[in-house]
């Protein structure tokens, strides 16, 4: 049994395979009492052709709601969205929060100013402990912010940088940051994520992995959610039952499920 899954994609997202319903009948074969279906939403390319979201986010946010309705004695399914790079462009932020009903908002960072996703650079290229500096600066620039309910993937960067091209990071330059990022979390009521997505990839664990979230937990940070990424049926839940493991080893015993952007707490 997989008692949740908090982050993941459907077709909705311009990398996603399958569709809302799919997932959500996917997370009811698993066994999930609580879902939510987190599709992107990159502020900094919303226009751009390649992906052009204001269509797909409109129908999300009518599929979503119906799905949760029609499945509600099975499921308890939270409309949510992963919002990259909200800084970027504060005034769409502003309208797309203004307009739209989410549930459950994570808050993430793929790219920095001026450069592509992590995904897609070339760190024998580019040096990777200048992204780093780079990725934290904003990381706190969007806790400051404050207008999610989760940070999204804290090492999301070392999926590849370590993941993909084995580059080795001494993640101590970082740790004072990282430490200031928690604070300010803490002190806005913020959460973090255990994404168990690394486990299936190279880098072979999640992200962030137990010394964060454990340092997360004993300064004080109380919120934490546990996702797949998945995107795409097959993935769904996968990891969960091992990050809920990570969560308990870290000092947790609930887990946070949001709806009408109110955490409520499951015991795990």
């Amino acid at each position: 049994m997989i008692p949740f899954d908090f982050h993941n994609h459907s077709n909705q997202s311009p990398d996603g395979t399958d569709t809302p319903r799919a997932m959500a009948e996917r997370a009811i074969e698993l066994g999930m009492k609580y879902y939510s279906l987190t599709d992107h939403l990159e502020i900094n390319k919303f226009y751009d052709e390649e992906f052009l979201y204001e269509e797909p986010v409109r129908q999300s946010s009518i599929i979503v709601p119906q799905l949760a309705e029609e499945f509600k004695d099975k499921i308890n399914i939270a409309y949510g969205v992963e919002l990259g790079q909200p800084f970027h462009d504060m005034p769409l932020t502003q309208r797309i929060l203004d307009t739209y009903d989410f549930d459950f908002i994570i808050g993430s960072c793929h790219m920095i100013r001026g450069y592509d996703d992590f995904y897609f650079l070339d760190y024998n290229e580019i040096d990777p402990q200048f992204l780093l500096n780079v990725y934290y600066e904003e990381l706190l620039e969007m806790c400051e912010w404050g207008g999610f309910d989760v940070l999204g993937h804290l090492t999301y960067p070392l999926r590849y940088i370590t993941g993909e091209f084995g580059i080795q990071i001494d993640m101590d330059e970082y740790e004072d940051i990282i430490k200031e990022i928690f604070a300010t979390l803490i002190k806005n009521g913020k959460g973090i994520e255990i994404n168990t997505s690394g486990l299936r990839q190279k880098i072979g664990k999640p992200l962030p992995d137990l010394y964060y979230v454990k340092m997360f937990r004993e300064m004080g940070g109380e919120i934490l959610t546990i996702g797949s990424d998945a995107h795409c049926t097959a993935d769904l839940g996968k990891g969960i039952n091992e990050g809920i493991e990570i969560a308990k080893q870290a000092g947790f015993d609930k887990m946070a499920f949001f709806k009408k952007r109110t955490p409520q707490f499951i015991a795990i």
